[in-house]
């Protein structure tokens, strides 16, 4: 590792293949505030789900160039010997390593460590500026969220204080997409792993005048019902593409999409969304509605790289894809 200190290095490697043959590691951002607690608890659970080696890390915003790298690593090293020696305990059960990072974007040196580590995810807490309950990324997570080499999972405000952080009600935002499929592989296999639930959630969105205005011989009314009817065969469709044996179900709402499913989040521990259709590959970019539901969601949020295939968290090598699909 170019800059870190406090944990034994990840050997920097070009070959994806060889990475895959790894151990999976997923980078946990991790500070002096209650949030990092929360960001600590969630990443302590997705690394059990994903039997991966979490990668704990706290990024200084001191300049690189501040001294010589020798006196950096050293200096990074008495700044965080207490902090992370006591996360290494915590996650010793999981192998964790630490790292003790110098840059003055932290969202970079984060950036910078997951495309090293081949991570398969990141996970980080939501700022104090946000309600309790609530999740809503700060600068850091903003930033990653925009534009992160992998899958990136927010804490709400609180979660490591809550007396239940089971992961057994799987959700995922699905409207027929590419991304929204991969959201749904992905949210099958987690539900399978952790022998739990997966809703499939879909948003009717009621006919705008603009829109009505359009197709004048149409009522809103109707066109009303034609969206409701396309977005059920949409639900239908992808629930019935489920395992048999997976406990599911499919919950078709109305309303504006990302705030409905921001306020359905409340009844899961886990809502899984795509980036939007469009943008680099293999990187995670919020569109409107993904956006709208990381602002507010009562729950943790998954969301999933672009472009990235189905199963971007590695789960399939565990957890195979049932051939036959759930009967209707």
């Amino acid at each position: 590792m170019k800059w870190g200190a406090g944990g034994s290095s990840v050997a920097p490697s070009n070959d994806r293949k060889g990475a895959k043959a790894m151990a999976c590691r997923i980078i946990i951002g991790y500070g002096e505030t209650r949030q990092s607690e929360d960001a600590l608890a969630l990443g302590q659970l997705m690394a059990g789900v994903l039997a991966a080696r979490p990668v704990v890390a706290t990024v200084l915003p001191w300049p690189r160039d501040l001294m010589s790298p020798a006196d950096l690593e050293r200096a990074l090293e008495v700044e965080t010997r207490e902090r992370l020696a006591t996360v290494r305990d915590r996650l010793a059960s999981l192998g964790a390593e630490t790292r003790a990072l110098a840059d003055r974007s932290p969202a970079r040196a984060l950036y910078e460590l997951a495309e090293e580590a081949h991570a398969s995810l990141i996970v980080l807490g939501s700022t104090h500026r946000g309600p309790i309950g609530r999740v809503l990324p700060g600068t850091v997570g903003d930033s990653l969220l925009r534009e992160a080499p992998c899958a990136v999972a927010v804490a709400p405000r609180g979660f490591a204080e809550r007396s239940e952080r089971d992961l057994l009600r799987v959700a995922v935002a699905f409207d027929g997409s590419s991304e929204a499929r991969a959201a749904l592989e992905t949210g099958m296999r987690l539900a399978g792993r952790l022998h739990g639930s997966l809703a499939v959630l879909t948003v009717a969105e009621p006919p705008h005048y603009g829109y009505a205005a359009a197709y004048s011989t149409l009522t809103a009314g109707e066109l009303h019902d034609f969206e409701r009817e396309r977005r059920q065969r949409t639900l239908d469709s992808a629930v019935s593409s489920l395992p048999e044996a997976l406990p599911a179900e499919g919950r078709l709402m109305v309303g504006n999409p990302g705030p409905t499913i921001a306020e359905a989040s409340g009844d899961f521990d886990l809502l899984g969304i795509g980036s939007r259709g469009y943008g680099p590959v293999r990187r995670t970019i919020l569109g409107g509605v993904s956006a709208a539901v990381i602002r507010s969601a009562a729950c943790p949020v998954l969301v999933l790289p672009r472009a990235a295939g189905l199963d971007p968290l590695g789960l399939a090598e565990t957890t195979p894809r049932a051939a036959a699909g759930r009967a209707e």
